[in-house]
């Protein structure tokens, strides 16, 4: 009788686990033509994202099998969402936004390959809350309020966007924003900020008392009714940007450092702009001496050139 006893426990044991298995995957898929159910396997894909999430561990990631409208996600864990080869829609939002992420602080998250399409309502196409970092590549974001909103209010987290573009945004094109005392570290690298109806890419430190250390390269803003960059900061030091081999081009004003902000620049291009270089309220903008400033309505000027080193 004991060993009956002994030998049905391991058995329901070896059941429960079977379920908890069952019940995540730390690979998931999704496809056009899914049906959101089940832990979306490859042989049985799911229909959106949403469910997917749902269905994927921690650390995992959520591959697109064909081509779809995959709806909007929150997402809650450190995870992936790929794309390659076909095309990943998400063009309605839940909670005012395509994508929110709002993971646990050390939680990396990562997209690629997505069309995030608002379609002009008041929606922002991926909204960053907490976590550790966010990397978008190979994307597209069109007719958000903001693209890219990333604003935490905790900890120092990283965003890195590359080969990317953000276009027709009814505010911003690239937001970040800190609060409390959250710092953030930002990498735009072949990233195109087109035709927005505000700013281009804007930092903001005025809100925290973190740093904003952020790097603008081989990137183009165009096209913005305001700036196609601009740095604001209440406290000396705070927010640094800096822009290497850029074109800032057909923007209202094409860069602008107020407050305390300190931007630098070389090897890059400001032309065709209302007014070149900006600063307010001891804003600084150092040169390279590197860059070509022409065209403009007005050029303006950086406070300050440095040699090259």
């Amino acid at each position: 009788m004991q060993r009956h006893s002994l030998s049905g426990i391991v058995a329901i044991c070896g059941l429960l686990a079977g379920v908890t298995t069952a019940q995540a995957a730390i690979e998931t898929w999704v496809s056009g033509s899914g049906s959101d159910a089940g832990i979306c396997p490859i042989t049985a894909p799911c229909r959106t994202f949403a469910y997917a999430h749902s269905q994927t561990t921690a650390h995992g990631a959520i591959n697109v099998l064909t081509s779809g409208n995959f709806g909007p996600v929150t997402i809650t864990k450190a995870i992936s969402i790929v794309a390659q080869g076909v095309e990943a829609v998400i063009n309605t939002a839940a909670g005012g936004a395509g994508i929110i992420v709002q993971v646990p602080a050390t939680a990396v998250v990562s997209l690629r390959g997505l069309t995030i399409d608002m379609r002009a309502t008041a929606n922002i196409g991926v909204s960053f809350v907490t976590g550790g970092a966010l990397h978008v590549h190979d994307s597209a974001i069109r007719k958000s309020t903001v693209g890219i909103g990333f604003s935490p209010s905790s900890g120092s987290p990283e965003l890195y966007v590359a080969d990317s573009v953000i276009a027709n945004a009814a505010n911003n094109g690239i937001l970040v924003a800190p609060t409390g005392a959250a710092g953030a570290t930002v990498l735009l690298d072949r990233v195109r900020v087109e035709n927005g109806v505000d700013n281009g890419i804007l930092f903001i430190g005025n809100s925290t008392s973190g740093s904003i250390r952020a790097t603008v390269r081989d990137s183009v803003t165009a096209g913005n009714f305001d700036p196609g960059i601009f740095a604001n900061e209440s406290m000396p030091g705070a927010t640094t940007v800096m822009i290497d081999r850029s074109a800032v081009v057909n923007n209202g004003t094409g860069i602008v450092a107020r407050g305390e902000a300190a931007i630098r620049i070389g090897d890059s291009t400001v032309t065709g702009n209302g007014t070149g270089l900006s600063t307010a309220d001891n804003g600084s903008i150092v040169s390279y001496g590197t860059n070509k400033m022409d065209g403009n309505g007005t050029d303006g000027a950086p406070t300050s050139t440095i040699p090259m080193k």
